[in-house]
């Protein structure tokens, strides 16, 4: 019996409603990272170890982290008092004056892991944030599902792409990147070129109306296409969750078709 690729069924679902798979499982997988690392992690000494020497969360990632429920402030606590007992220990050399002014040897890693610093980072930044590196591994899994399915010629996938508009300006040109089957790249390249097309009649629609000749005008639309513009370039989403529709619905659906 073939097994069914990772993520394949997560896709079709989000294609179906609109949405960037990329985007929304590599997002999704790192909550759940996340999630597991306060509830399962917390009690690992190995695990803590880990996070201590990678130097904690990204800016990004830590940001994540506070808006998680505040059921897992203990763990948030366990794994964040051991980088900082990290950081104290180093701080205390000549904490109190009596080596002011002389040449110390100081720790190479600062007061973060060497690990984390391998090279000048910009505010909250951490080439080895570990949801990050989770989130890496989504968005490739995620692309290399799509690309196969495309290429060994999946009907439902192929018709996932064609009819909807879902991927974003950033994963289409990832899955672009490499050479493709021309059957493959074309179906990407239509998909994005929908997508595109309906945006740009938008925006020359909400523009014309911006100006002040034909402010009279009621917006339609096209009144929120400047934000969706923005979306789906970067990515970031915009819509609100469908209450009617939820992860795992269509997976369900056609498990039970057979």
């Amino acid at each position: 019996m073939t097994q069914t690729p990772a993520f394949y069924f997560d896709i079709l679902e989000l294609l179906s409603r609109g949405r960037c798979p990329g985007c929304e499982l590599t997002h999704r997988k790192a909550m759940h990272y996340i999630d597991h690392a306060l509830y399962g992690l917390v009690t690992d000494p190995h695990a803590q170890n880990l996070f201590a020497g990678t130097g904690g969360y990204c800016r990004r990632h830590g940001e994540m982290l506070l808006k998680i429920p505040w059921g897992s402030a203990l763990g948030v606590a366990i794994l964040y008092n051991r980088l900082i007992e990290d950081a104290a220990d180093i701080l205390k050399e000549g904490a109190d004056g009596t080596t002011a002014g002389v040449k110390r040897s100081v720790s190479p890693k600062g007061l973060f892991p060497a690990k984390a610093r391998r090279r000048s980072l910009v505010r909250g930044d951490n080439p080895n944030c570990l949801a990050c590196k989770v989130e890496s591994e989504t968005e490739q899994g995620v692309l290399h599902t799509l690309i196969e399915s495309l290429r060994t010629g999946d009907g439902r996938m192929l018709e996932a792409v064609n009819g909807s508009e879902g991927f974003c300006l950033y994963h289409l040109d990832l899955a672009l990147k490499d050479p493709l089957p021309e059957k493959v790249e074309t179906a990407l390249r239509r998909h994005g070129l929908r997508r595109a097309e309906r945006l740009l009649s938008e925006l020359k629609e909400f523009m014309r109306k911006s100006d002040y000749r034909f402010t009279g005008e009621a917006m339609g639309p096209e009144g929120d296409s400047w934000s969706r513009a923005v979306a789906w370039v970067t990515g970031v989403s915009v819509e609100k969750d469908d209450p009617d529709s939820h992860p795992g619905d269509l997976k369900r659906k056609m498990r039970s078709e057979g």
